[in-house]
This record gives C-alpha cells, sequence and structure tokens, in this order.
C-alpha cells in the first residue's frame, strides 16, 4: 500500500520523506516489524513507544509514525508526525485492511453494565429475525461464516477468544475484514471506555448507539466520573447521521448524552420513566422472567413499521436489572424492523454465558439450594446481583467475592459494605490479584465494616467458594460473583486455569448428602 493511502483520515503535522514510498505493513510493536513496515508508535500510560523506534528501524521499518518529530532519522526512514498517534493507529488499520467496517452495520453498546447481555440479547434477537450477525465483546468474538459451498445453510460458526472487551485496532479491523467477507451485515460491539478513549474505535460510524447505564468502576484509568462519562460519550459522536440512539430513560446520565448527539434519532426505555419502550407486568423467579415490553416509538425510516405493539417478553437471565438490558435489546431490534416473534424467540433462546448462570453439578439433579455466578464486579453491579437473589431467596443469601488488583481502589470498601448489608453471610477472597497482594485488597475490602458484620475472608478462592457451598442449606442461595465467564485467575501477572462455574459444579458434585457445616444465622 502506499503511503498516502495508509495515512487517509490521518492529521500530519509533519512529514520528512517520501509520501509515495510502499509500505510492505503497518504495526504498534516493534519486535512485529518486518523490513518495509511502517511503525505506529505513541506515549502510553506506562510505557513511550518512541523509544522503541530504534528498535523498529533495525527491524527494518521505513516509516516512522510519532507524535513528535525524531532526529537523526536514516535517510531512507520517512517520519510522519500526528498529534495522536493511537487514533493514527485506527486509522492505519482501517486503511489497511481496506475499511471493512464500510461494509457494515456497526451497533455499538456502552455503560458500567449490561454491555455484554445487551449483546448477545441482540444478537439473538437479529439472528431469529434472519440478519446476518457477528458479536464481538467480553465474552469472545463470534460470527457465521459460510464457505462457497453451503448455499447459505449449515455454516460454520467462528468464535475467537476476547482478550479486550474492545479489541486493538489491529485486530478490531482484521476481524471486521474477516466478517464483512463471509458476508455478514450487522456486528453487535460491547465498546468500553478504555477503548474509547484510547481510540481504538476512531474512524468507525455507527448505525446504532446504545446506553446501559453509568456507575463506579474504571476510576483508576479515568480519574474522575467526569472523564469516565466522556469516554462513553465518544460513541455517540461516531453515530451516523441517520444512526438511533437507545437510550436508558431511568439513568441520570441520559440528559448528558441527548445534549451530546447532534444529529441522529433517539429511542429510549425504561421502567420508572415514561419512554418510548417500557416494562410492565414483570414477574420474576428464580427460573423465571418475564414481563410485557410496550413499544410507543415512529420508527425514523420505516412509515410502515408499527407505532405500538406489545411484546411479551421471557428472558433466561433472572433479576429485575435484567430487564433493563432486554429492553434495550428490544429497541435494537425495533430499529432494525425486527418481528415480535423474533424478538421473542431471541429473547427467550439466548444464554449469556457467567450473567447469572446457575451451576449444577454434572450429571447429578439440582440442589435443593442454588449456586449463582455471576460477572458482578463493580458496586452497582454487586448490588444489583445481590439484591435480584435477595428477592427470590427462600432461605439465606451467601455472597462470595473480591475485588481485582491494580484497578479501582476506591471501590473496595464500598462493594465490602454492599456485600454485608444484603447478604446474611460474606465470605470475602482474592479476584484477579494481579500484581497486588490479595490479602491487602481483602483488608481494603473490609476496612469499613462495622464490627458486627456477618463476614469471613479466605484468600484462596476455591476454598472460599467451597465454604459458601459447605455452608448452604436448603432453600439458600449462594452468589460467587466477580468472575463470571472468565476461565482464569490472574496471580503475579500470570494467568493460571479457573473457572467459577466449573470449580463450583465440582465441589457440588462432591458434596456429600446431609453434610452441611453450620452457618451463620
Amino acid at each position: 500500500m502506499k503511503l498516502q493511502n495508509l495515512l487517509d483520515g490521518i492529521e500530519v503535522t509533519e512529514m520528512i520523506g517520501d509520501r509515495n514510498l510502499e509500505v510492505a505493513g503497518v504495526v504498534s510493536d516493534h519486535r512485529e516489524v518486518k523490513p518495509g513496515y511502517a511503525f505506529v508508535c505513541y506515549q502510553g500510560l506506562n510505557v513511550d513507544g518512541h523509544s522503541f523506534i530504534d528498535g523498529a528501524i533495525k527491524n527494518g521499518a521505513k516509516v516512522i509514525i510519532s507524535e513528535k518529530p525524531i532526529p537523526k532519522l536514516p535517510n531512507d526512514v520517512t517520519c510522519v508526525v500526528t498529534p495522536n498517534g493511537r487514533r493514527a493507529q485506527a486509522f492505519c488499520a482501517g486503511n489497511w485492511f481496506e475499511n471493512p467496517a464500510k461494509r457494515l452495520k456497526l451497533i455499538g453498546i456502552t455503560g458500567t453494565n449490561g454491555k455484554t447481555s445487551t449483546a448477545h440479547l441482540t444478537y439473538g434477537i437479529l439472528k431469529a429475525h434472519g440478519l446476518k450477525t457477528a458479536v464481538l465483546g467480553t465474552v469472545g468474538h463470534t460470527f457465521d461464516a459460510h464457505d462457497s459451498t453451503s448455499n447459505g445453510k449449515n455454516p460454520s460458526k467462528i468464535e475467537i477468544p476476547a482478550l479486550l472487551t474492545t479489541p486493538d485496532a489491529f485486530q478490531l479491523h482484521a476481524m471486521l475484514k474477516q466478517i464483512a467477507d463471509a458476508g455478514i451485515e450487522h456486528v453487535v460491539m460491547e465498546t468500553s471506555s478504555q477503548g474509547l478513549a484510547q481510540y481504538r474505535l476512531a474512524g468507525l460510524t455507527y448505525d446504532t448507539a446504545a446506553f446501559t447505564n453509568l456507575t463506579q468502576d474504571h476510576l483508576d484509568y479515568h480519574g474522575t466520573m467526569e472523564n469516565y462519562l466522556a469516554a462513553k460519550l465518544m460513541l455517540f459522536e461516531q453515530l451516523s447521521p441517520d444512526g438511533v440512539a437507545i437510550l436508558n430513560a431511568d439513568s441520570p446520565a441520559m440528559s448528558r448524552i441527548v445534549e451530546h448527539i447532534s444529529h441522529g434519532h433517539i429511542l429510549n426505555y425504561g421502567l420508572e420513566k415514561e419512554a418510548d419502550l417500557e416494562a410492565q407486568d414483570v414477574e420474576i423467579s428464580l427460573k423465571h422472567l418475564a414481563f410485557t415490553a410496550v413499544q410507543r416509538w415512529n420508527h425514523p425510516s420505516n412509515a410502515s413499521a408499527p407505532s405500538y405493539r406489545e411484546i411479551e417478553a421471557e428472558i433466561r437471565l433472572l433479576g429485575a436489572y435484567n430487564i433493563y438490558n432486554a429492553l434495550a435489546a428490544i429497541g435494537i431490534g425495533l430499529r432494525y424492523n425486527c418481528s415480535t416473534a423474533a424478538i421473542k424467540e431471541g429473547l427467550a433462546t439466548t444464554v449469556v454465558p457467567g450473567r447469572f448462570e446457575r451451576v449444577t453439578p454434572h450429571g447429578k439433579r439440582d440442589k435443593d439450594f442454588a449456586v449463582i455466578v455471576d460477572y458482578a464486579h463493580t458496586p452497582d453491579g454487586l448490588e444489583n446481583v445481590l439484591s435480584a437473589a435477595r428477592g427470590v431467596t427462600e432461605g439465606r443469601l451467601i455472597s462470595v467475592f473480591g475485588c481485582g488488583g491494580d484497578r479501582d481502589r476506591g471501590k473496595r470498601p464500598k462493594m465490602g459494605a454492599i456485600s454485608t448489608q444484603l447478604a446474611d453471610m460474606s465470605v470475602i477472597t482474592s479476584d484477579n490479584p494481579r500484581t497486588e497482594n490479595p490479602d491487602e485488597i481483602i483488608s481494603e475490602i473490609v476496612s469499613n465494616l462495622p464490627h458486627d458484620a456477618a463476614y469471613l475472608c479466605i484468600s484462596e478462592r476455591r476454598e472460599a467458594i467451597r465454604y459458601a457451598i459447605m455452608d448452604a442449606h436448603p432453600g439458600d442461595i449462594v452468589v460467587i460473583a466477580g468472575k463470571g465467564h472468565e476461565n482464569y485467575q490472574e496471580i503475579h501477572g500470570k494467568r493460571f486455569p479457573f473457572d467459577d462455574r466449573e470449580v463450583a459444579s465440582e465441589i457440588l458434585q462432591h458434596l456429600p448428602v446431609q453434610s452441611q457445616q453450620p452457618g451463620i444465622r
């Protein structure tokens, strides 16, 4: 690719060298540079990419795209200076893969909690309506691929593990090209605040942008809630002129988002305030969540679409907070003219790994108490899942949770307070301690708890889960929160195999009858 084509859309403040140079590849890791490559560097949080320029040139780089002029470069190396290296990286990635996103309808979902559930419910609805759809997010990237002999039937399912909720720009555009080449039309994407703030999504235009909620998280990165919200707002700056924003009317942040939207259309949803899409007649149990979705919304581009309808909805996810996620998904379905039947089918058949997921022992019937695994790792998320469990608990509620290391420390005592207030017994343990000492994290969680709070600290997560399950009696619910679908535990910078669901199932499998140890009541 010609360098001038690679730089399309990038603000260039200075260039020294040949704009018509032929570029053999583009990367942002100097170790991946090969002869003839362009190397993109920028100032990171902990590392300055400019310090690897010599290594990139040694490996054969012929173009350096940087945030500052680089003196004394070899004469055969072109230097391109841009004010934002991260943004330049995203545009380079898009240009290199021939901007596959332009062949797709992108659906971005942002918010503190509920992105994954909303994305998968949306994926289920669009597929049920017959739309070729991919989903990219926390639990993985999934789409169907049709080969030349399939005639549209029996497509092979492609599943790519997710290292980040929002992939880096090169991985993202490579996947988007693979998805577009497979004939996919719609892509449902979780868009994280860090992914937005780091410009991984720069240059993309969203056909639909959905907002779930805004509560405390990632302040270790953003610093303030205002900065956190500003990152979320970036998604709506990338909404297409005819796009639709799907917004939570009950969130205090909605007014800020509305003020920020300069074009497009809005569909709002909620349970508390009057909205275009509301939930009524809610029924919740440990095995059942049903409601009636009432739509009062005129489709902006389809005059024949019904402006009023009632949809009898049932989802496998439990907890009242998941009604919001279902409403957001229904709203996206309405935006794409999905039938009532497709919306009902998509909701009813979708399973989201690690989201209020009930664990049962392999090959055995359910115990007379329930074990729930959930990804809740924020104060709001933990409060939601424990409140949901409390609403269907006949006996005691036992909470098992921890807090991740190298992340927002301010939420640790808040989560300790929430657990001990809502649960009858809290078993506080290790989550992903990363580079921190697990016991020190636990100490911060319990630092402000009253002396009469019912909790126990067990640093080793497997033993904490074992204790909670052994302590359960008929009618109790054990909630294991924080990791959900994750199949690893990150300790001292290394990932070790660990899946809350598998660990809990194994313990349940070998649980002797009537062997429960007495619990705190």
